[in-house]
């Protein structure tokens, strides 16, 4: 099992991720559904966590599911994987394949990818930073510009 915790943009907001991974030989099925599921509720139902607002994410993890498992994740209006989503959303479950995993890792890397990418004119930068910024410049002795850039 694996977990972390993720501090929120408030000091008594928390959200926690724990990870069940299970042997690649064990479909995941409607034991292990039930397993990860009672143990979400005994952990986020624990007193130390009554004062702090606290969302839970469990998740269990295979190389494959069984029959039962594969109609859990795939349920109208959720998310594909949530299998229970339970006391207003601060405990949710969910089953995952390895194959899945890295599939939405990727695609997320891809996103990322093709969102970052800029084509920086050096000349235009520039003379949007003195015009935007002319009046915090002022005064400012110029800098020798191809100089700047080639360093």
């Amino acid at each position: 099992m694996l977990s972390r915790s993720v501090p929120q943009n408030r000091a008594d907001e928390f959200e926690h991720l724990v990870v069940e991974l299970k042997r690649p030989s064990v479909k995941v099925g409607a034991d292990e559904i039930s397993q990860t599921e009672k143990y979400a509720y005994t952990v986020a139902n624990d007193e130390r966590f009554r004062h702090v607002k606290t969302s839970w994410n469990f998740w269990v993890v295979s190389n494959d599911l069984d029959a039962f498992a594969q109609v859990k994740t795939r349920q109208k209006d959720r998310p594909r994987g949530l299998v229970s989503d339970a006391d207003d959303g601060r405990v949710k479950v969910w089953v995952k394949t390895w194959a899945e995993i890295l599939t939405e890792g990727k695609g997320r890397m891809r996103f990322v990818q093709e969102h970052l990418q800029a084509n920086v004119d050096p000349d235009r930068s520039l003379k949007y930073l003195k015009q935007t910024y002319d009046k915090y410049l002022s005064g400012i002795a110029d800098v020798d510009e191809e100089a700047a850039w080639a360093s």
